[in-house]
């Protein structure tokens, strides 16, 4: 499994979490992580195509 596809697994698993409690505090903070955890991916994501554009066209 790729950095990436781990960063969006935890992210899905972290909503799926945060849809089963009722606690509003706990389900904020796991929507947060959940968000973070998209980020980061995107990051990663970006960071791979710099470094692609950057191979192909130097």
């Amino acid at each position: 499994m790729s950095d990436t596809q781990h960063y969006r697994f935890q992210s899905e698993q972290a909503k799926r979490l945060a849809h089963q409690v009722t606690d509003a505090d706990v389900r904020e903070k796991l929507l947060e992580m959940a968000d973070e955890y998209e980020r980061y991916a995107d990051l990663i994501e970006a960071k791979a195509a710099e470094r692609l554009a950057e191979a192909t066209t130097g």
